[in-house]
């Protein structure tokens, strides 16, 4: 069985370290993205290889919201968007949802919950 390739997308480089560990962990191939943009392009370069992608929404350069709306409109609408965010006020939750993120786990997660949800989108 082949492995499960999943882009994160987070700017914070103890933030990656830390996912990555843990999602290696469950047998993921785990990719990594700086900020929206980086994730869009590698996106485009590498169609149907990802399964999932995991958002940070506060990032630099390109933001997840504005990342979701890139890869909604001009690169995939159907691959699944988990945000992983420390805001998850009403607004937050309702803005997720109206530019396609599938769904949304706040920040700090917890690791089985996390996993759990990725594997629902699988």
């Amino acid at each position: 069985m082949n492995k499960i390739n999943i882009l994160v997308v987070e700017d914070n480089s103890m933030n990656q370290l830390l996912i990555k560990m843990i999602l290696e962990k469950y047998n993921y191939n785990v990719f990594i993205a700086e900020n929206g943009l980086v994730a869009c392009e590698e996106l485009k370069s590498k169609l149907d290889f990802y399964s999932i992608i995991l958002m940070d929404i506060m990032m630099p350069i390109m933001n997840g919201y504005e990342a979701t709306q890139e890869i909604r409109k001009n690169i995939d609408q159907n691959i699944p968007i988990i945000a992983v965010t420390a805001d998850v006020t009403s607004n937050v939750k309702e803005k997720c949802s109206e530019i396609g993120i599938n769904n949304y786990i706040s920040k700090p997660y917890n690791v089985d919950s996390l996993i759990e949800m990725i594997a629902s989108y699988l």
